[in-house]
C-alpha cells in the first residue's frame, strides 16, 4: 500500500487524507498545533464544497448541523436592497445547497471520520528531500517520515512551500483587517436561513447563518484596525441590521485579523513527489467565500489524478494543470470584492448578486 504524508490538519489536509484513504492509500497526517485549527469561527460551504463532502459519505452528517440558505440578500449601506436571490432550489439545480457552518464542527467531523489516531499533533514540517522512489519530510524536532507522496497543506505560512520555492513568496501588505463574530439571529431580528452582504463606500459587512439559531458575521473597513473604529463606522449604517448585529454579538466570539495572501500566484505547486494544496497553494481573500471549498476540491481532484497516473510525479503535474487556473481565478475574483467603492457601485447597478454570477461560471 502506498503511503501519503500530509502536513496540515485544516480542511485541506483532513479532506485530502480522507480522499486518499478512500482510494487505497495509507495516510499519515502531521499537525503543528496541539489541537485542530478553528480560526475563523464560521465557513460558507457552497454547493461545490458540499458535493465533495457528499462524495466522502459525509453529506448527511454535515447538513445535520449546517444551515442551508433559502435566500441571499445584497444591500447598500443606506439600506437599499440591491439584490434578493432565491437559492432554495440549488439542492436540485446544483446537487447541493449553499450552507454555513461552524469551522470547529466541520474540522471535527473530518477528523472523526479519519480517526484521531491518524493525526500526529505538535509536529511541524520544516523541509523535505526525495529521490525517484520516495520522499522524506523532516520535522523541527529532528524526526522524519518517509512515504510515496508528500502534501503541503500547512497553510499560508507553509514551510513545505518555502522549501519547494527556495523561500517565502511576497505577501500583500494592504493593511486590511477582517473582524468576525457570532450572534443569535433571533436577537438581531434577521432570518436564520438568509445570508447577506452590505456594501458601502468605506467597506463591507456580511453574515451567514451557521446553524439553526446562530450566524457568523464578518466585515472590513479599509485600514481601520481597532474594533472601536470599526464599530463606530458601522453604527452609522442605521438603515441596515448591521448595528444591531454587532450589538448582540457574543463578546468572546469577536476577533480581528489582518488579511493577507500572495501578491502574485505561485509559479508551481508540484515538485516531484510533493505538492501544495489549499491555502499553501492558493490563499485568498474571503470575498468569494471559496477558500474552504477550493481546498475540498483539491483533495478530490488529487485522489482522482493519482488513480489515473501510477507515477506520482506525473499525477501531481496533472493535478496542478487541472486545478491551478480555477483556484487562481477564485483568488482574483475574491480580490475584486475588496475594492469598496467600485464594488458598491457595481451592486447598485448590476441588478444581480455578483458573487453568485462569478461562482456560476464554474457550474457548467
Amino acid at each position: 500500500m502506498r503511503t501519503a504524508l500530509i502536513c496540515g490538519g485544516g480542511v485541506a489536509g483532513l479532506s485530502s487524507a480522507l480522499h486518499l484513504r478512500k482510494h487505497g492509500w495509507e495516510v499519515r497526517l502531521f499537525e503543528k498545533d496541539s489541537e485542530l485549527r478553528t480560526a475563523g469561527v464560521g465557513l460558507n460551504i457552497w454547493p461545490n464544497g458540499v458535493r465533495v463532502l457528499k462524495g466522502l459519505g459525509l453529506g448527511e452528517e454535515f447538513l445535520s448541523f449546517a444551515a442551508a440558505m433559502k435566500r441571499w440578500w445584497a444591500l447598500d449601506s443606506d439600506g437599499t436592497l440591491t439584490s434578493d436571490v432565491d437559492v432554495s432550489g440549488w439542492d436540485q439545480l446544483l446537487g447541493a445547497p449553499i450552507t454555513g457552518a461552524r469551522r470547529r464542527r466541520l474540522n471535527a467531523m473530518l477528523a472523526e471520520a479519519l480517526g484521531y489516531d491518524t493525526i500526529q499533533f505538535n509536529t511541524t514540517a520544516v523541509s523535505y528531500e526525495q529521490d525517484t522512489d520516495s520522499v522524506t519530510v523532516h520535522f523541527d524536532d529532528g524526526t522524519s517520515a518517509t512515504g510515496d507522496l508528500l502534501l503541503g497543506a500547512d497553510g499560508v505560512g507553509s514551510k513545505i512551500r518555502n522549501h519547494m520555492l527556495g523561500g517565502p513568496p511576497e505577501f500583500t501588505d494592504e493593511g486590511i483587517t477582517r473582524w468576525r463574530g457570532v450572534f443569535a439571529t433571533a436577537e438581531a431580528g434577521v432570518p436564520a436561513d438568509v445570508q447577506a452582504d452590505v456594501y458601502g463606500a468605506e467597506g463591507h459587512f456580511g453574515w451567514i447563518p451557521i446553524d439553526a439559531t446562530h450566524a457568523y458575521w464578518y466585515g472590513s473597513l479599509g485600514s481601520l484596525s481597532t474594533f472601536e473604529e470599526f464599530r463606530g463606522v458601522y453604527n452609522t449604517w442605521t438603515g441596515t441590521p448591521v448595528p444591531k448585529i454587532i450589538e448582540v454579538s457574543e463578546p468572546e466570539s469577536i476577533i480581528g485579523r489582518e488579511l493577507t495572501h500572495y501578491k502574485n500566484h505561485l509559479p508551481r505547486w508540484a515538485d516531484g513527489r510533493v505538492t501544495l494544496l489549499g491555502d499553501s497553494a492558493h490563499p485568498m481573500y474571503p470575498g468569494m467565500a471559496q477558500g474552504a471549498n477550493q481546498a475540498l476540491i483539491d483533495g478530490q481532484v488529487l485522489a482522482g489524478k493519482l488513480d489515473e497516473h501510477m507515477e506520482v510525479p506525473r499525477a501531481l503535474q496533472a493535478f496542478e494543470a487541472e486545478r491551478m487556473h480555477e483556484a487562481n481565478t477564485m483568488v482574483e475574483y475574491s480580490r475584486l470584492h475588496f475594492s469598496w467603492e467600485k464594488t458598491r457601485a457595481e451592486y447598485r447597478t448590476a441588478g444581480s448578486n455578483l458573487q453568485i454570477d462569478r461562482y456560476m461560471e464554474f457550474e457548467v
